[in-house]
């Protein structure tokens, strides 16, 4: 690692530590203090289950009724859907910005027990068949840097609330550069065959945890590899879907 990105890693768990001591609630979208959501910010906030129309596979927000998804279209099948709590936008989407790059640990802890409470019936189509929960992982270069990995305290809390085993042996096998900013072709040769499974063999269906979905790279790459080592689905769990547009 660089002098810069060792330094910038150190200073990250450094800011961790010191949040988990002193750091008082604030809004997630305007940083009003002593409160995790102001009234306003909370009146901003974009339940994805309440937005219709909505893929029925991908949740993802549409404009028309539409039995070709252009985002999910193209999934493998063992990608069953995907089910998200929020919009990614507004309050939202500066609430998960402040988690990955203020490393505002304690904000993502919340935000974890706010997704749990929702999973048993975000996943409730699934529950009975799944058998694990997997955090889609970071790159431990990026771990390192940002002193923990936000899909990972999600995938804790979820697991708890859904009574099923929490397996971390899904991992980055190389680096792959940020998909902010990158187009959807882009974002799917970034990720193309960058996870292995490091642990024993899987069975049934997986419920694979990620902060945002939006194109779906992501996560059909991490299912490949999780289907690969046994699993006979995947069902994604997500804070936040994006309503992306090719």
């Amino acid at each position: 690692m660089a002098n810069g990105a060792w330094l910038g890693s150190v200073l990250t768990r450094l800011g961790g530590a010191f949040e988990r001591l002193v750091f008082a609630p604030t809004c997630g979208g305007c940083g009003w203090p002593g409160v995790w959501w102001c009234e306003h910010c909370r009146n901003q906030l974009s339940h994805l289950q309440l937005v219709v129309p909505r893929c029925p596979r991908c949740d993802r927000p549409q404009t028309t009724i539409s039995h070709a998804c252009p985002d999910c279209r193209d999934w493998p099948p063992y990608v069953e859907g995907v089910r998200a709590l929020y919009q990614y936008r507004g309050p939202l989407r500066s609430a998960v910005h402040r988690v990955k790059y203020r490393g505002e640990r304690r904000r993502a802890a919340q935000l974890a027990t706010v997704l749990a409470a929702a999973a048993p019936e975000l996943v409730s189509p699934w529950r009975s068949v799944l058998t694990c929960v997997v955090p889609v992982p970071l790159h431990p270069i990026r771990q390192r840097e940002r002193g923990f990995n936000q899909s990972t305290v999600l995938a804790c809390c979820v697991a708890r609330s859904l009574d099923r085993p929490l397996f971390e042996d899904l991992c980055r096998r190389r680096w792959t550069s940020p998909q902010v900013g990158q187009d959807r072709a882009a974002r799917w040769n970034n990720v193309a065959g960058a996870f292995r499974w490091n642990g024993g063999p899987l069975t049934g269906t997986v419920l694979l945890v990620d902060d945002v979905v939006t194109t779906g790279a992501t996560i059909v790459a991490a299912s490949e590899a999780l289907v690969t080592a046994g699993a006979q689905a995947v069902v994604v769990l997500a804070l936040a879907r994006a309503a992306t547009y090719p």
